[in-house]
């Protein structure tokens, strides 16, 4: 027995010198051989790695192995392996439990979260990227919190909250100043450019992008001046300078492809095809789209191609050939699912890979459970008991380490939630008491008025009347005072009656922005056939001359028909009303559109429209652009009450140039 032990233990002891693990300096050289194949292509890369980790597995450290593993889920989202590079991620997070370093953690959120942003699925990457900054507070270096800053910021910059991203990127922008990096300054001002675009504030996102690119020339940073060029044609563009966006564009594609980023060069080249149909090209601009296309599907890059087509329908109505256009525009919704869907796929891929890792670590603590339990079991057969004891001590101070790790966990988790809830419970109060408080004053402004006047009339009455009751107990009442009291008293009354009736309207009208309106019970019937029916008494009703025309297809409805009339009424007054307010008469047009398990009725008038500061607020009770003329801002809130709480369905506004369009889902069936 004692020969088999020192046996067993002269071979761990061979083992242990044999695997040894790399030092660093040896590990970085492999890194650097599978970053040079990177250059060539990533797929190479990540056949590379897996060569390296296959052949020096014995070698490598649990972490060194983890960063292998890293760079590969990384060169994978370069090539739109999304769901491979969430498994390769899946297998890193596995592998951490055994490595205390913060940054390997760190790591994974972060590319977690650069991977759906791939795919678009921001809100998520959000997620991850809070909680890789949340480690990175608990880094000892500032670089960690201010990139993963950056990451959020370029999220926010997806999601359209312009100046919450601009926040951040100026806090990257200077810490890379201070820290006398220039790629990442240059980072920094093109990022900032990009957050003034999207406020619309174009001369200060000129500035920023000149300012990137001037920086990124100066240190020969080829590739990423082709980002600053992109984004400089964008802005160009949109100050109505096409010569000088066209040649920042062009200058982006080729060093693009200089660099061996072809894919990458999608973006400029849509941009160019955008500027091209803004100017209104004579040259064949089909060839060059499908080429963009083609590109697309090569690199799988479904969003450039999902606006690849939009241009493609684009560019044929403005030729006016309507069966392409056709076409294309099922190409298009095509190309859109596939998105959608490959996000849906994306995501199972994620939550899928979270649960599977979620059941391989019950596995693995279950299998360490048993196996502790075995080693228990062969020590006292064989009444080691030394070996019993340290086995069990070991055995404790884990389990006391994990428990320790797992209360932490839990109780930092209760306290999150009890803040989130304590969090979501003040918005909630503080929403409704707006809403009270919005309703309550405008109900009170606007019964004011008439009710003021019921109460100076029959104050006014009850005066006169003590005075002819006063000239009448002293005979002093003359016939001339008496007809002259009989008069005013009927001003009076006439006055308190029409305030009164006033009043009674307005409170009725209160009662219609109700969340419970009155409706009808719901039947059956065909929603084009009716509209047309009645637009005749409703264009009988208006005050002004308008053209009121229902077109579309024919689809049965079950649901509330006098509420959808009123909801079409109420928006043909307000057009009336608002839209066509300097027009001597006006057009509308209502398109009934069968939408699967519901229909689309598209409204759209020849009016002024509705400008964007408006649109805010303009489904607000009280809220309206002609405060003091005689409009109580009713009218759009009435509508939005109508199609959300009776027909249970959907009202949006589509802003344009001209005129005004609401879109109104409501579902087939009332359920």
């Amino acid at each position: 027995m004692l020969i088999r032990c020192v046996i067993w233990v002269g071979l761990l002891l061979s083992n242990a010198v044999l695997a040894a693990s790399f030092t660093e300096a040896e590990f970085e050289q492999i890194r650097a051989e599978i970053r040079s194949t990177s250059a060539q292509s990533p797929l190479v890369a990540i056949k590379v790695t897996d060569e390296m980790l296959a052949r020096h597995d014995k070698k490598l450290s649990t972490r060194q192995k983890i960063r292998l593993l890293y760079g590969k889920a990384w060169f994978q989202i370069q090539t739109d392996n999304i769901e491979e590079a969430i498994v390769t991620l899946s297998q890193c997070k596995k592998m951490s439990a055994d490595v205390s370093d913060p940054t390997i953690l760190f790591s994974y959120y972060s590319l977690t979260a650069g991977a759906l942003t791939r795919m678009s699925m921001y809100e998520r990457a959000l997620e991850n990227y809070l909680e890789s900054y949340r480690l990175a507070g608990l880094m000892d270096t500032e670089l960690y919190l201010r990139q993963t800053e950056n990451n959020i910021g370029n999220v926010y910059l997806k999601l359209g909250r312009y100046t919450d991203a601009r926040v951040y990127f100026e806090r990257f922008y200077e810490d890379a100043r201070d820290r006398e990096l220039p790629q990442q300054m240059g980072v920094g001002l093109n990022n900032l450019g990009e957050a003034y675009f999207g406020l619309g504030e174009f001369d200060k996102a000129l500035k920023f992008h000149t300012n990137s690119l001037a920086l990124r020339e100066e240190h020969n940073l080829t590739y990423h001046s082709s980002w600053s060029h992109h984004n400089l044609g964008k802005t160009y563009l949109a100050l109505d300078k096409p010569e000088l966006a066209e040649q920042h564009l062009i200058a982006a594609v080729e060093l693009r492809k200089q660099s061996n980023a072809e894919a990458d060069s999608i973006g400029p080249q849509i941009e160019l095809v955008r500027l091209k149909i803004a100017q209104g090209a004579k040259e064949d601009l089909v060839p060059l789209l499908n080429d963009v296309i083609a590109l697309s599907d090569k690199y799988e890059r479904f969003q450039e191609k999902v606006d690849a087509y939009q241009l493609l329908v684009d560019y044929y109505q403005q030729i006016q050939d309507w069966k392409s256009a056709l076409h294309a525009a099922d190409l298009y919704m095509q190309s859109k699912f596939d998105f959608l869907q490959r996000q849906a796929e994306t995501g199972v891929a994620f939550y899928a890979a979270q649960m599977n890792l979620a059941m391989k670590e019950r596995d693995i603590a279950k299998l360490t459970q048993e196996n502790a339990v075995y080693q228990l079991h062969t020590q006292a057969a064989k009444d080691q008991l030394v070996l019993v004891l340290v086995a069990a001590i070991i055995i404790v101070v884990l389990i006391l380490y994990f428990m320790r790790r797992i209360k932490a966990k839990n109780q930092a988790l209760t306290e999150t939630l009890q803040n989130l809830k304590a969090t979501q419970k003040q918005l909630l109060e503080s929403e409704k008491m707006s809403a009270m408080t919005t309703l309550v004053s405008g109900m009170a402004h606007q019964l004011n008025t008439p009710l003021g006047l019921v109460v100076t009339s029959a104050s006014c009455l009850e005066d006169k009347l003590k005075e002819i009751s006063s000239l009448l107990s002293d005979q002093k009442l003359s016939a001339g005072q008496l007809k002259a009291f009989l008069e005013e008293a009927s001003e009076m009354l006439t006055l308190t009656a029409n305030n009164s009736s006033r009043a009674a309207e307005l409170i009725a009208r209160f009662k219609m922005v109700a969340a419970t309106l009155d409706a009808s019970e719901a039947v059956h019937f065909d929603v084009l056939e009716y509209l047309k029916q009645r637009a005749e008494l409703i264009v009988q009703s208006l005050d002004k001359p308008t053209e009121l025309d229902v077109f579309g297809q024919s689809v049965q409805l079950y649901s509330h028909p006098e509420t959808l009339l009123k909801v079409v009424s109420q928006l043909v007054n307000n057009s009336c009303s608002h839209g066509f307010i300097n027009q001597a008469s006006g057009k509308i047009s209502i398109e009934i559109i069968d939408d699967d398990e519901a229909i689309k009725l598209v409204y759209q008038d020849n009016g002024v429209g509705i400008s964007e500061t408006d649109q805010q607020q303009m489904f607000d009770p009280f809220y309206t652009s002609q405060l003091g003329q005689g409009k109580l801002g009713l009218g759009l809130n009435i509508v939005y009450n109508s199609v959300v709480q009776v027909l249970k369905g959907e009202i949006s506004y589509v802003h344009q140039s001209g005129g005004a369009k609401f879109v109104i889902l409501i579902p087939k069936t009332q359920t």
